[in-house]
């Protein structure tokens, strides 16, 4: 998970606002604006979706990006503190011939609020259909001319709107867009009755009870695979959520495409592959969660990311590609052994191409299940699965479902998924002589957890509870107990 915590479902403050989008009129100055950052112009294509980034934008100089940041910059969220007409966000785009556009906005705004979208030979009304934050189509079409051109956006004063994006796509794409997303879908049907999973961020950064850590890869190499899935079992968990990387990027198998540019943070163990290969033996499926190291300089230079990030568009393109290769080469080495991929941190990977990135994740298994994690804010992509879920914890939730999907609001067409900390006091074990806490003291007990199970299999969607392990996989007493407790009684029905 990210390594501060929040609680998923925030409420956004409602706010609202008149939107006009047009070309860069006298009134307001280029030279006025920060300059375009990445492509400039941005070249629109009439195949796939086009992200126009608000924190990329030319942009008034009082528009503050949302911190907050990382090495390299690379966590980039949306453009808050806009509320005057006098504020603009401008692009500078190019197509090759002209055509209509279906423009879909990712921002925070009020229920109900108009926005006027101006564009060279058409004139828009939206109506925002909820509150907070979502991801929303405005009705009719935008018409681009060939060649170069810019687009503008500003409201009328007001209070504070955040936007992440406006999204554009080809009206000559729309109907085949929507066939490949239907495509494209994995196979959620065993999220729908799991009940729960167990999820762990354990790997070489973490420490035994007491004392100092191994040095890598002695993790990988020593870990019980064994061992663990047994105690994965023996506590009900339907599924294992498995931390390939987290606050230390240190891969625990043979990965070619890592190992050719970081030859240290590899093992020669496929500790994963054994891990997968334990879970099959007990009918429990595997998960990998990814986090690319956005804390690491190292990591980040050798995937090719230059500092900061928004530096060079093309070095940005080849990290991408990069990450894809590690993840084609990940999905071919475990097939349907590898049930799902959470890739953490969304805010570092909007805007790609995840059509082609969500490819290279199902490489091996096109039902493999993928997700990226929006923290508060709507759905990055349409290709993807189903929403991560950080800290929701199985309880109410605010979004309407049908059969475990959520049919409106920022995460709609998704299957419903959390995960959350029931001991703590973190994700992870990270530092020397954590003491895990009793879940008892997180309002946590055995009816609970049965109470949670059969709730989560009566509305087909799952939670991965998350536990502190430490460095040889050995849980907290009361964590393992209670959980066990619980299985006891679930298997006994």
């Amino acid at each position: 998970m990210c390594i501060y915590s929040v609680v998923v479902f925030r409420t956004a403050f409602p706010v609202g606002a008149l939107l006009v989008l047009g070309w860069l009129g006298n009134s307001i100055r280029a030279d006025d604006l920060q300059p375009q950052r990445m492509q400039d112009p941005i070249v629109l294509h009439d195949y796939g979706i086009n992200q126009l980034f608000a924190p990329d934008a030319q942009r008034s100089p009082d528009l503050t990006e949302f911190g907050p940041q990382s090495n390299f910059g690379l966590k980039r969220f949306w453009i808050d503190n806009w509320s005057k007409s006098s504020q603009v966000i401008a692009w500078d785009v190019t197509t090759h011939e002209a055509g209509d556009y279906c423009v879909t906005f990712l921002l925070n705004a009020d229920a109900g609020r108009k926005i006027t979208i101006k564009g060279s030979r058409t004139d828009l009304i939206f109506t925002s259909p909820t509150a907070g934050w979502h991801r929303s189509e405005a009705p009719a079409r935008l018409r681009l001319p060939a060649g170069r051109s810019t687009l503008t956006l500003q409201i009328t004063d007001g209070a504070n709107v955040e936007l992440k994006a406006m999204e554009l796509v080809n009206v000559k794409d729309r109907e085949n867009l929507a066939r490949r997303i239907q495509a494209f879908r994995g196979d959620t049907s065993w999220m729908k009755t799991a009940g729960y999973g167990i999820m762990v961020q354990l790997g070489g950064w973490c420490y035994p009870p007491h004392g100092d850590k191994k040095p890598w890869p002695g993790f990988a190499e020593d870990f019980n695979a064994a061992d663990f899935v047994q105690k994965v079992d023996e506590m009900g968990g339907k599924y294992l959520v498995w931390s390939a990387t987290w606050c230390d990027y240190l891969y625990p198998a043979p990965i070619q495409s890592i190992a050719q540019i970081l030859p240290q943070r590899v093992s020669k163990r496929d500790l994963i592959g054994n891990l997968i290969a334990e879970c099959q033996k007990r009918n429990i499926k595997f998960m990998l969660y990814y986090h690319i190291g956005h804390d690491i300089p190292e990591v980040l230079e050798a995937k090719g990311l230059k500092d900061p990030c928004w530096s060079d568009y093309q070095a940005r393109q080849n990290w991408l590609r990069r990450e894809e290769q590690i993840f084609a080469e990940v999905g071919k080495r475990y097939g349907s052994g590898l049930a799902g991929v959470f890739i953490d941190d969304g805010c570092c990977w909007y805007p790609a191409d995840f059509e082609q990135l969500g490819a290279a994740l199902k490489a091996g298994n096109p039902k493999r299940v993928i997700a990226y994690n929006p923290w508060v804010a709507a759905s990055m992509t349409p290709f993807q699965d189903f929403y991560c879920g950080e800290n929701f914890d199985g309880g109410q939730t605010p979004y309407p479902l049908k059969d475990g999907v959520v049919s409106s609001g920022p995460q709609a067409g998704l299957q419903l998924f959390g995960t959350f900390i029931f001991d703590g006091p973190d994700w992870g074990i990270k530092s020397p002589n954590q003491v895990i806490d009793d879940p008892a003291s997180h309002g946590w007990s055995v009816n609970k957890i049965v109470e949670l199970s059969r709730r989560l299999q009566a509305e087909h969607y799952s939670v991965a509870i998350n536990l502190l392990a430490y460095e040889d996989g050995s849980l907290g007493d009361a964590s393992y107990t209670m959980l066990k407790n619980a299985a006891q009684i679930l298997n006994s029905k």
